[in-house]
This record gives C-alpha cells, sequence and structure tokens, in this order.
C-alpha cells in the first residue's frame, strides 16, 4: 500500500468505473427523452398563459461525457498527489526517527566506551591503592618490631633485674645524661648513638625500609659495668670522731637471658681512745628474665654489724619480679618471695636468735625529674612468724659532670623483735660521690 504504482492502479480503476456510470447514465436519459416532452405538453395545456417558461439549451452528449472524463482524472489525481505528499511525510518521519535512533545508539556507545574507561581507571587506581596499603603495612610492621626491639633493649636494663648501677645507667629515654657524650673532631660534644636512635624513633624518622628490626646490630654489646661511691666524716667536740664509707656495685647483664649484680657496701668509725666499728654489707643476686616486664630471681644479703641491734643478719629469698610500667620518665616495679633469715642480736650469749621462714616485699618507684636529677624511693617488707623488718630508703641522685654524681639518701629500718636495751628503729643518712663506669 504504499508504492506508487498501486495507487496510479486504484485511480486507474476508479477513472473506468466513472465513465461505465456515465454510459449507462447516457442511455437511460435518451429512452425516457419522449416521456418527458409528454409530460411538457400536460403541463403546457395546465399552465397559466401569463406564465413564461424558459428552457436551457442541452448540453451535447460528447463533450458531457469528455468533462466528467476531465474532472474524475483530476479528482484521481490530487488524490494520488495527496498521497504521494503523504508517502514523502511518512518517509521523512521515518528518516527522522532513524537519524534520532542513530544518535541515540552512537550516545549509548560512547556512555558505554566511557564507562569502560572509567571502571579501568577506577581498577587500576584501586590497585594502586592496594600496593601502598599492603607497603605500608609492612612498614609500619617493620617499624613496630624496631619500636619493640629498642623498648626490650631499654626496659631489660631497667626493669626488676637491673641493679643499682642500672639504675643509675638507664635507658636513654629515661637518662640521655647519664651516658657517655661522645665528641666530635673539633671536641664539642656530639649526640650518642643511643639518643640517636631513641630520637629518631619518637619523632618517626627512621626510615622502616632500610632499617629492620630484626636485622642484628653490629655494635658490640657492652655487658660489664659499675659504680664506685665514696664518703668522709670528721667531727671533732670533746673527742674526734671520723667515719669513712663506701660502696662497690658491680653488674654483668645479658640483654634478654639474665642479670648478675654484685653489691658490696662498708662503713669504718674511728672515735678517739675508742675501738673502731666495722659494718658491712654484701648483696649478691642473678636474675632470669622470662620476658621483658617478668624475670626469676635469686638473692642474698649478708649483713655483719658492731652498731646496730642485730651483729648477723643473713636472708636468702627466691621469687618473681614484675615491672608495672616504665615510661615517661616513671619506673614502677615489684619483687616477691620466700626466703629463709638467720638473725644473731648484739648483745651477748642470753639474747635469742631469730632463725626462720620468711616472706620478702620489695617496692621500688623512680622518676626522672630533669635531666641531671633522679629520685628513688624504695620499700622491704620482710614478714616472719617471730620477727617482722620493715626498711625504707630515699635517694636523690644528681649529676655533677658527666659520669660524676653526687648521692644523697635517707635509710629508716625498724625491727619489731630487738633485744633488750636497744632500739627498734634504725636511721642513716648520707652524702656520696659516685662515679659510673
Amino acid at each position: 500500500m504504499n508504492s506508487l504504482p498501486v495507487y496510479i492502479l486504484i485511480a486507474s480503476l476508479v477513472a473506468v468505473s466513472a465513465n461505465a456510470w456515465f454510459f449507462i447514465d447516457s442511455f437511460q436519459g435518451e429512452d425516457a427523452e419522449p416521456n418527458k416532452k409528454e409530460e411538457v405538453k400536460e403541463q403546457e395545456t395546465v399552465v397559466d398563459p401569463e406564465v413564461v417558461v424558459l428552457q436551457q439549451t442541452p448540453i451535447p452528449k460528447e463533450e458531457s461525457e469528455s468533462l466528467l472524463v476531465t474532472a474524475t482524472q483530476a479528482q484521481a489525481k490530487k488524490q494520488i498527489d495527496a498521497l504521494k505528499a503523504q508517502l514523502e511525510a511518512e518517509k521523512l518521519k521515518n528518516q527522522q526517527a532513524l537519524a534520532a535512533q542513530q544518535t541515540q545508539q552512537s550516545k549509548l556507545n560512547y556512555l558505554q566506551s566511557e564507562n569502560e574507561r572509567l571502571f579501568d581507571q577506577v581498577s587500576t587506581l584501586d590497585n594502586q591503592v592496594n600496593i601502598q596499603e599492603s607497603y605500608l603495612a609492612e612498614s609500619l610492621k617493620r617499624e613496630q618490631r624496631l619500636n619493640e626491639t629498642l623498648q626490650k633493649q631499654l626496659l631489660q636494663k631497667a626493669s626488676i633485674t637491673s641493679s643499682p648501677i642500672d639504675n643509675i645507667k638507664s635507658s636513654i629515654d629515661q637518662q640521655p645524661d647519664l651516658l657517655k657524650t661522645k665528641k666530635d673532631s673539633s671536641g664539642k660534644e656530639a649526640i650518642s648513638d643511643a639518643e640517636f636512635i631513641d630520637v629518631a624513633v619518637q619523632t618517626n624518622n627512621i626510615k622502616t625500609d632500610v632499617v629492620d628490626g630484626n636485622e642484628p646490630v653490629n655494635e658490640e654489646e657492652k655487658r660489664f659495668s659499675g659504680a664506685v661511691e665514696f664518703g668522709f666524716n670528721y667531727d671533732q667536740d670533746i673527742d674526734v670522731t671520723k667515719s669513712a664509707d663506701g660502696r662497690l656495685i658491680l653488674d654483668y647483664n645479658v640483654t634478654d637471658n639474665y642479670n648478675i649484680n654484685n653489691d658490696i657496701q662498708f662503713e669504718f668509725e674511728d672515735e678517739e681512745d675508742e675501738d673502731t666499728d666495722n659494718d658491712w654489707r654484701w648483696q649478691l643476686q642473678g636474675n632470669y628474665s622470662l620476658d621483658p616486664v617478668n624475670s626469676l630471681f635469686l638473692r642474698s644479703d649478708i649483713q655483719r654489724s658492731q652498731s646496730a641491734s642485730y651483729e648477723k643478719e643473713d636472708t636468702f629469698t627466691v621469687g618473681h619480679g614484675h615491672v608495672f610500667f616504665n615510661e615517661n620518665n616513671h619506673k614502677f616495679n615489684t619483687e616477691f618471695g620466700p626466703g629463709y633469715k638467720v638473725a644473731e642480736p648484739n648483745d651477748g650469749e642470753d639474747e635469742v636468735s631469730y632463725n626462720e621462714f620468711i616472706v620478702r616485699t620489695k617496692l621500688n618507684y623512680e622518676r626522672i625529674v630533669t635531666e641531671n636529677l633522679q629520685v628513688t624511693l624504695e620499700g622491704t617488707f620482710e614478714l616472719g612468724h617471730k620477727n617482722s623488718v620493715y626498711e625504707s630508703e630515699f635517694k636523690i641522685q644528681n649529676r655533677i659532670y658527666q659520669e660524676l654524681y653526687l648521692i644523697f639518701d635517707i635509710n629508716y629500718k625498724y625491727n619489731q623483735n630487738v633485744p633488750d636495751d636497744t632500739e627498734n628503729d634504725e636511721l642513716s643518712t648520707g652524702f656520696n660521690l659516685q662515679y659510673a663506669f
């Protein structure tokens, strides 16, 4: 129905039908003409003579048929032209719809290609983020291992297994002033290696992709250390009294393994025209590290005194040590364990000796006030069935120059049961110079 020949065929059929109809109508008109004449005559006889009848001249048959065919063809042509115009409009509409569809398809193809490009870009960025995250996680792990290694070494030095010399030469994050200061080529003070490492860790300037906490340290570990204290007092009133006291501390430490501490104290007092009083004390303790904050210890404490309530006090203990915290210039640790004590009084054979099992507890707190000043507070409790002993010590340590320190300490000791005519309380104070090596 949309092709031009079909419309032409329809127009031809219409023209043929019109000609046939016109021919039949003309034939019927000729047969009816005599009847019309008779009717006209009858009407003329009836019509009033005053009425004038006007008659038109009839059109010839051939001319009438020609006019009818011409009109029919013109009408068919108009219909054909209208159908052509409608067909052209439909074609134009279809072409516009096809162009719009092609435009939409091209836009869709562009959006699909853009979507694929963006998806590839997102995938690439996601892969880069995953790579960066894995690298960052690995770097953080290496940095954490390094920090744990450093903290482990620092805690090992300042833990309960540490000797008094370790309290003097504690870790760099607590007492950088107690470490030996290096000199550069010009003679000026230079920062030590330990200080450099600690500052780098605190400021997060260590390159963890280069330095690994599991890598062995080339620097040889210093296992042996020590300190020497010395004090002298001269008093002259009625009599002349001279006293001298000293202390030797030796420490052997294997990091993350064990520690042996030897502490010997002595005091000589000479008063004019009287015998000399000699007091000394030897403390020996070995520690085995379980981890940076826990340890097992074995300890012996042997005391001899001619001026105290008891001439002989020997204590042997074993137990467990724990560091509760050791950071921000604060440290707190404890020792706890059972033991056995032998105590013999000073005033003759009639006095009773105390030989019994005890439970010993030690509390120790340290505070770094400034670069050159450290304060220590220590309490010891020995609980027994027959006799109990409580002892506390307060000590201030101030650096004078490099490894030379001024020590001030106050010691208070209380014995629950003492011989007659002796005191339960013992109090001593002193100023000493100490050199650490």
